[in-house]
C-alpha cells in the first residue's frame, strides 16, 4: 500500500510548475470577478486534486471500467474483514493482485446487479442478533463501525461477492471422466513384497554385549523412555490405620452407651439414599427387566441401618483428632481398630481384606497422621482412616536396579542391531551404472529376493492390492498385522512419487520389527468392480478438485486477466 501512495503523489507532482501558476491565476481572477458557485468549486477542486488514480482496468460486459484507488482500498478492507469475520477466504495472500481480483468480483456484482435480500442478511446475522440488542450493538461497535447500518452494509457487500463466486463456480462441475480418473487414482493397485527384521532375532548377539558403567549411567540418566521409566519405578505406597463400626457393633452395649439411635426422619433417609445409591445400592447382576439401582422398598431397613452407622462413625470422628491411644479408644467405644503398618502399594489396595477398594486411594491425597473427616461407607460397615506414612512413586538408584537397567539396555541393542542390519540390506542391493548417491534405489524382484536370502530373511508378499483401503476387495488381515497394514498405507501414500522397483524404507515399527519394502509394479484398478459408494466418494473428490481448479484458474488475478482483461496500471515514478 505504501508504494501505491508514493505513486499517487508522483501523479500529482507531474503537473508542471507553469500549469500550477496558471490555474492559481485563473482562480484568483474568478474570486475577484465572480461569486463562487457550487459548480465552480467542484471545477477548482478537480483542477487542483486531479481525478482518482486508476489502479487497473477491466472489461465488463457493458464495457471497460476502471478500478480506482478508492475502489482498491474498499476491496482491500472488505476482503480482509470478510476473511477475518466471516471466514470467506478466496485468496491466500493480500498482494496487490489478489486485491485487484477481489475488486473485480465487486465490479461483477455491480454489473450483474446482484442484491442481498433482507432474508439472507437476517440468516447471516441471526447468531449475533439473537443475543440481544445490547450484545449486537457491542459487537458491531467492536468491529470499528459507527452504526449498525454500516456494519450490515459490509455484510451485504460480502454476500454479494460470495454470490458472484457461486454463480461463476457453477461451471466447476467434474465430467464423468474426471470422476473415473479420481476413482482410478484412488484405487490404483500395487504389487509389494517386503522383509522384516525382528529385534528378537538379535537377542543372542545383544546378550553377548557388555556395557561399561559410564555408558550404563548415561543410558539410565537420559535415554530411558517414559514406559521404561515406569517399569523401573517403585510404586507409590501407604501405611495407614482404620477405626471401623459394623452392624454387629451397633447392637453392642459399648456403642449404645455413647450413641443414641434416634429414629431418623423420612427426609434424612431420602437424602442419604439419594447420595449413596450409586455407591451402595447397585445390583451385582442386572436383568433386562431390572433397574440397576435397588429400590427403597427392596432395601427395607438397610438404608436406616446404614444411615445410623454413618451417624455413629461421624460422632467418633469428632473425638479421634484429640485421641492419643487410638486402639484403647476404639475398644472403649465398641469399634474395631486395624493398623496397616507395612506399606501397601497402590495397585494392591483393592485386595485389602474387608475394606479394599478404590476408596483407599484417597489416602494419597490426605496429610500424614491426620484423620480424614469423611467416613467411608461400605456394605455392612463404615470406617474412618488416616495415613501414617506415604511413599511417592520414585526411581531407585542405579545400583539398586542395575540388572533391570542392563536388560533394558540390551533390549535397545537388539533394536539397534536390527536397524543396522536393515540399513545394510539396502546398502548391499545392486546399483545401476547411472546411480548417483542419494537417488532412490530400484531393483528387480529377483535382486531383492536374492539380497534378502543372503541376509537370511524371509520375503513376505503383500500381493496385488489397492493403494488405499478398499473394503470390497481387501483381503482379511489379522488385527495384529501392524507391519502389513502400515506398509500398505506408507507405500500407497507415496505411490504417485515412486517408480516401479523402488525400495521403500527401512521403516521402524518398534518391537514389531523393521521393514524394507519393494514395489514390484502397479496396474490400473478394474472399473467394473466399482461400487456405488466408491463412485460417490470419487465424485465428491472430483468436485472438490474442480472447485479448487476453478479458484486458481478463474477467480485468481491471472484468471481474471484472461477472462475479463484485468490489467494493472503501471506507473513510472518521476522525481520532483
Amino acid at each position: 500500500m505504501s508504494s501505491d501512495k508514493t505513486n499517487e503523489l508522483t501523479e500529482v507532482q507531474q503537473m508542471s510548475t507553469m500549469k500550477r501558476w496558471s490555474l492559481i491565476g485563473v482562480a484568483v481572477f474568478c474570486l475577484l470577478i465572480f461569486t463562487v458557485t457550487g459548480p465552480m468549486t467542484e471545477v477548482l477542486t478537480k483542477a487542483f486534486s486531479g481525478d482518482p488514480l486508476v489502479e487497473a482496468t477491466v472489461d465488463m460486459p457493458s464495457g471497460t471500467v476502471n478500478i480506482t484507488s478508492s475502489d482498491y482500498r474498499y476491496a482491500a478492507n472488505l476482503k480482509e474483514w470478510s476473511e477475518r469475520m466471516l471466514g470467506r477466504s478466496l485468496y491466500d495472500d493480500n498482494s496487490t493482485e489478489s486485491v485487484l481480483a477481489y475488486a473485480t468480483l465487486i465490479k461483477l456484482a455491480d454489473e450483474m446487479q446482484i442484491q442481498t435480500a433482507d432474508s439472507q442478511l437476517r440468516d447471516m446475522l441471526n447468531v449475533f442478533v439473537s443475543q440481544g440488542a445490547d450484545a449486537y450493538r457491542n459487537f458491531w461497535r467492536s468491529q470499528g463501525f459507527a452504526s449498525a447500518l454500516g456494519f450490515e452494509n459490509y455484510v451485504r457487500q460480502s454476500l454479494r461477492v460470495g454470490a458472484v463466486v457461486d454463480l461463476l463456480s457453477t461451471s466447476a462441475v467434474p465430467t464423468e471422466q474426471d470422476v473415473l480418473d479420481v476413482w482410478s487414482e484412488s484405487f490404483q493397485e500395487m504389487n509389494v513384497q517386503y522383509a522384516v527384521l525382528h529385534p528378537s532375532n538379535f537377542a543372542d548377539a545383544a546378550a553377548a554385549l557388555e556395557v561399561s558403567d559410564e555408558d550404563l549411567a548415561a543410558f539410565f540418566a537420559s535415554e530411558l523412555n517414559p514406559q521404561e521409566t515406569s517399569e523401573l519405578e517403585v510404586e507409590q505406597a501407604v501405611a495407614f490405620e482404620v477405626v471401623l463400626l459394623d452392624e454387629a457393633a451397633m447392637g453392642s452395649d459399648a456403642v449404645k452407651a455413647w450413641f443414641s439411635a434416634d429414629e431418623p426422619s423420612a427426609e434424612a433417609l431420602d437424602g442419604f439414599y439419594a447420595s449413596n445409591k450409586y455407591l451402595l445400592y447397585v445390583r451385582e447382576k442386572v436383568g433386562d427387566d431390572l433397574d440397576p439401582i435397588i429400590s427403597r422398598e427392596e432395601l427395607g431397613d438397610r438404608v436406616k441401618n446404614d444411615y445410623l452407622m454413618h451417624q455413629a462413625v461421624t460422632e467418633l470422628s469428632f473425638e479421634l483428632p484429640d485421641t492419643e491411644n487410638v486402639q484403647e479408644f476404639s475398644a472403649e467405644k465398641g469399634a474395631t481398630y486395624i493398623s496397616y503398618s507395612e506399606m501397601i502399594e497402590l495397585s494392591l489396595l483393592g485386595d485389602v481384606e474387608l475394606i479394599g477398594g478404590v476408596q483407599l486411594r484417597r489416602l494419597f491425597q490426605a496429610e500424614e497422621n491426620i484423620w480424614m473427616p469423611s467416613p467411608v461407607q461400605m456394605e455392612g460397615h463404615v470406617f474412618l482412616m488416616r495415613p501414617t506414612a506415604k511413599r511417592d512413586r520414585q526411581l531407585p538408584e542405579l545400583t539398586e536396579i542395575r540388572g533391570d537397567v542392563v536388560e533394558l539396555w540390551r533390549s535397545r541393542q537388539q533394536q539397534r542391531l536390527a536397524s543396522e542390519a536393515a540399513d545394510q540390506l539396502v546398502a548391499d542391493l545392486p546399483r545401476g551404472v547411472d546411480y548417483v548417491e542419494g537417488d532412490a534405489v530400484s531393483v528387480s524382484a529377483e535382486e531383492f529376493t536374492n539380497a534378502a536370502a543372503g541376509a537370511s530373511l524371509a520375503i513376505e508378499q503383500m500381493g496385488w492390492i489397492s493403494r488405499t483401503s478398499r473394503t470390497t476387495t481387501d483381503p482379511f488381515w489379522p488385527s495384529d498385522a501392524t507391519v502389513l497394514r502400515s506398509l500398505r498405507t506408507q507405500v500407497g501414500g507415496q505411490l504417485s512419487d515412486l517408480v516401479d522397483g523402488e525400495i521403500v524404507g527401512p521403516q521402524d515399527f518398534g518391537d514389531k520389527g523393521i521393514a524394507v519394502a519393494h514395489l514390484i509394479g502397479r496396474r490400473d484398478a478394474d472399473s467394473s468392480s466399482m461400487w456405488p459408494a466408491e463412485y460417490e466418494r470419487a465424485k465428491m473428490l472430483a468436485t472438490q478438485n474442480a472447485y479448487t481448479s476453478f479458484q486458481s484458474d478463474q477467480i485468481s488475478y491471472e484468471g481474471m486477466a484472461r477472462t475479463y482483461n484485468l490489467q494493472k496500471v503501471e506507473r513510472v515514478e518521476v522525481a520532483n
